[in-house]
């Protein structure tokens, strides 16, 4: 009997997880290119002071320990839109007063996609540290292209979720591993079933292009295998950690990442000042052992993986790296900041009828609250933020949320994740009240309770 045009048909085989993910995610990048950004936002892509609180971290520790003279070397490893490197020379630059640092700042941006390199390559306030700042088209696991001990600083956001992740779970002192199977309806127009899989399979970008969307289409099937680790890198440094967690939870191996650490081992030069990752995950056992927590996530055909914070310690330090620190995101900048710091949309979060809205009516109270912030909240570059409706919205809120758009200001919250200061709720309270939100939701809201996926800030040295 023939199948439906519309049944659901496999791309390919079951494979361990690691396999499809990074097999998807090249395609993701490989097609999307700059587009990418229109799907997720991170804490860099618009907002600064992440960036700002890095970059004095910098000065600080090269003016103590860096080295005395030629040029100082700092990688970016997955380049996102180029934001974290303009923001992070651009306060390096008005902070380094003497000027003794900045002008020999060798910044090089590195990155797998050149589809993502080339949207890099337009952005203006990249553009304003030319002679500083310089390209490169290279894998972060394996690339080979520089020399063992010539970097001084490396730097990574959000790179590590994207990377290749195996996926374990403990039964009985059994290991399983988890094996994925992407799906498709049949009915990609323009292309036979069998000329779409070959293109697929050979991840033939210039191809795919030519397709309409299809990857947020893909439904995946998930199954898990009995496996041994004996003979996978770090396996005995995998093995111990399992052994403290609980059975029958799904534990993010992070292959990938390791291997990220283990590069930048090679890399960086005697009078280093780290490598620094910022990503989203599971910052201790505690997490680790949550039942029910995410494990993996998909943003428009995106596969990304929950990064295994205390696994990565361990392996940074089975690898040689003596000093391993780790705290959440939030700590870090907000001690930069000398007070306590939240995003704009953790603060839309605690509004005490956000859970009952509409997506368009959550929509409206995002731009309304950030209106209220922007009447004292400056900052220090100038940026309009886009907020198209979302498909769906009614026509009457789609006009409000366009009038609202258009009167954000310049100067404003740059995004909607984008740092907030304890100090900038408290002068916009009154006009927050006004918006529906308790004087105690505006207090709660900084303090943070223990959740299972949390941003997280690493530096190994």
């Amino acid at each position: 009997m023939a199948r439906p045009e519309s049944q659901l048909l496999p791309l390919g085989d079951f494979k361990p997880s690691d396999e499809w993910q990074t097999h998807v995610n090249a395609i993701f990048y490989g097609i999307k290119g700059p587009a990418i950004h229109h799907h997720f936002q991170t804490y860099v892509s618009r907002d600064y002071r992440l960036a700002h609180a890095l970059a004095d971290e910098f000065l600080n520790g090269v003016q103590e320990h860096g080295p005395t003279d030629g040029p100082i070397h700092v990688q970016e490893w997955g380049v996102g839109n180029g934001n974290l490197a303009a923001r992070f020379l651009s306060r390096l630059k008005s902070a380094d007063t003497d000027q003794t640092f900045y002008p020999r700042i060798h910044y090089t941006l590195c990155d797998y996609s050149e589809e993502i390199l080339n949207g890099v390559r337009d952005n203006l306030n990249l553009q304003e540290h030319e002679g500083r700042t310089f390209l490169k088209h290279v894998n972060a696991e394996t690339q080979d292209d520089f020399e063992p001990h010539s970097v001084h600083k490396i730097i990574s956001n959000e790179i590590w979720d994207d990377l290749a992740t195996s996926v374990l779970l403990k039964n009985n002192g059994m290991l399983y591993e988890e094996y994925l199977q992407p799906l498709l309806p049949r009915n990609i127009p323009n292309v036979t079933w069998e000329e779409f899989i070959d293109q697929f399979t050979e991840k033939n970008l210039d191809a795919l292009k030519s397709n309409p969307p299809f990857l947020e289409q893909i439904v995946w099937e998930r199954s898990f295998q009995r496996t041994d680790i004996s003979d996978w890198p770090q396996g005995d440094v995998i093995l111990n950690h399992l052994n403290r967690l609980a059975d029958e939870t799904p534990i993010p191996i992070n292959t990938g990442a390791f291997q990220t650490v283990e590069r930048a081992k090679q890399l960086l030069a005697e009078n280093n000042l780290g490598y620094t990752s910022f990503d989203y995950g599971m910052l201790s056992d505690h997490e680790l052992n949550w039942r029910g927590r995410p494990y993996y996530k998909l943003y428009g055909g995106q596969y990304t993986s929950m990064v295994n914070f205390p696994l990565i310690a361990e392996v940074a330090q089975a690898v040689g790296f003596a000093d391993v620190q780790l705290e959440h995101q939030h700590d870090f900048v907000g001690r930069n900041l000398t007070e306590k710091v939240l995003s704009a949309l953790e603060l839309v979060q605690v509004h005490p009828k956000i859970s009952r809205m509409e997506p368009w009516d959550a929509d409206l109270l995002m731009l309304q609250t950030l209106q209220a912030l922007n009447a004292s909240y400056r900052s220090p570059y100038k940026g309009k933020m886009d907020y198209p409706p979302m498909p769906g919205t009614p026509k009457k809120q789609r006009k409000q949320i366009a009038e609202l758009a258009k009167n954000l200001s310049a100067t404003g919250v740059p995004d909607t994740v984008a740092y907030i200061t304890a100090s900038e709720v408290a002068d916009a309270s009154g006009r927050l009240k006004k918006l529906g939100y308790g004087e105690r939701d505006l207090k709660a809201a900084f303090d943070r309770t223990t959740q299972a996926i949390a941003f997280g800030h690493m530096t190994l040295r």
